[in-house]
């Protein structure tokens, strides 16, 4: 498979290459058609906003407060993290509550200005997110590194390349370019440099807490020690961590060097929105949204099927589908595997016998990482020391708080369907459920699908 630079920029629309950082959000388009009020076309929002210092944690919770209320405000769904050191989300809306959406959050605080939002527009409705879900966490990103021993990223001196750039930098030699998203996804797309451009390397990885053990291996440092280093995800959050991180290492270890770090601005999502004939693309991108994959819009089907690697993990056929939620039966594995639909059918026609056992390609292989050691980063260890007291201190409040009391036999459970009742749970649970209580929410009263369930028993 093999696209010259030149055939590479066909169609190129390099309006779509530039963010809306730092400039005013895209209009609503005029040629979007509202055939059915109740059922309008949706708006996706894909974006992230890294915060430095990191908020308090009295900040975080008013951060995550201020935007789940913002959220029902514009009626947004999706789903997001909110960590002390920023917020990343997917959301779902109409267009003019999405926009609404984003420029509250530059309202609020001044930071979001810089936020690379990334718009589509025009999606049916079914793609809506049924509510909305931001979920605290400690890391935007999980590389098993909290705020405390995270890599700064004000340190951090990587290139954001718009796409027009970082594509024609793919034809440069003495260059390697990383795929820094999980091996499952990479598997059905990835890029493709022309010959003689950047050397192509997948870390193979079956999550982000692998990165950091894959990047802290001699023979990985020696590969890239002296390249130009790309590197790209969906969006590009996943770049900023793994970047920065790359950055440190190098700054501890004199004898690791590069000829530089860059990363395309919005990720392959823009990628693919400046060069709708595919460029050096090559595939399908992962996507974690209900649009389960996105394409090149103006790539033919056939072409697509002639790039196809990846396979069905039971009959071996070329596919590159995830459907079905079929997982590798590896315990220490279960990352996502492709099953063709001839070998789906036949699983549900042999139902209810226990379904095959199926590994990922990686498990195929024998190839693992979660065995090898992380790096020790001594400005994150000395960030450690000085925040110790503090998060020891938090821990013997809670336990002080919690003494005594009995474990909770409640469970929480969200994202149930809407037509969901507690005679469907009871029945789900025969004699263990005690109560069920509906979560309403608070401004409109009405249950989004979280609920608490009191069980009669901890077991």
């Amino acid at each position: 498979w093999e696209v010259d630079l030149k055939r590479s920029m066909r169609g190129m629309v390099l309006e779509n290459a530039k963010s809306v950082a730092f400039r005013p959000l895209p209009p609503v388009p005029k040629d979007l058609k509202v055939e059915d009020p109740k059922r309008p076309p949706i708006t996706l929002l894909l974006f992230y906003q890294y915060i430095e210092p990191a908020w308090t944690a009295k900040q975080h919770r008013q951060a995550l407060a201020f935007v789940m209320e913002l959220g029902r405000k514009h009626r947004v769904t999706g789903r997001g993290r909110c960590a002390t050191e920023g917020l990343n989300c997917t959301l779902t809306g109409t267009a003019e509550g999405i926009r609404a959406f984003a420029q509250g959050l530059r309202d609020w605080d001044p930071i979001f200005n810089e936020t690379d939002f990334k718009f589509t527009d025009g999606l049916d409705y079914v793609k809506r997110f049924k509510s909305l879900t931001i979920q605290k966490k400690a890391e935007l990103v999980a590389y098993g590194l909290p705020v405390t021993l995270a890599p700064s990223l004000k340190d951090n001196a990587t290139k954001h390349l718009e796409a027009d750039e970082y594509h024609k930098m793919m034809a440069q030699p003495d260059t390697v370019i990383i795929d820094v998203r999980n091996h499952y996804e990479a598997a059905i797309g990835r890029f493709q440099p022309p010959p003689g451009g950047a050397e192509f390397i997948d870390p193979k990885v079956r999550n982000s807490h692998e990165l950091p053990k894959w990047l802290a291996m001699e023979d990985v440092q020696e590969k890239l020690k002296g390249k130009k280093v790309m590197m790209y995800c969906t969006g590009g959050i996943r770049c900023e961590r793994f970047s920065a991180l790359l950055s440190q290492m190098k700054q501890e270890n004199p004898d690791f060097h590069t000829e530089g770090e860059y990363m395309v601005r919005g990720g392959i999502e823009r990628y693919m929105k400046t060069f709708p004939q595919g460029g050096y693309w090559k595939g399908k991108n992962f996507l974690f949204d209900k649009r389960q994959e996105q394409i090149p819009s103006e790539k033919p089907l056939e072409e697509l099927e002639k790039e196809v690697e990846s396979h069905c993990s039971r009959c071996k056929a070329p596919w590159a589908e995830y459907r079905g939620h079929f997982k590798c039966s590896v315990a220490d594995c279960q990352v996502p595997i492709i099953v063709c639909a001839a070998c789906r059918d036949d699983i549900r026609e042999r139902e209810p016998e226990p379904p095959p056992t199926l590994r990922c390609p990686l498990c195929e292989e024998g190839y693992q990482l979660r065995d090898k050691e992380a790096p020790l980063l001594q400005r994150a260890e000395k960030r450690k020391a000085t925040s110790g007291k503090h998060e020891e201190g938090r821990q013997v409040k809670r336990m002080k708080k919690f003494a005594g009391r009995e474990p909770s036999t409640r469970l929480f459970v969200g994202n149930l369907p809407f037509v969901v009742d507690a005679t469907t749970i009871k029945a789900a649970l025969p004699g263990k459920v005690q109560l069920v209580k509906w979560i309403l929410d608070r401004t409109s009263g009405l249950w989004y699908g979280s609920t608490f369930i009191g069980m009669r028993s901890l077991s």
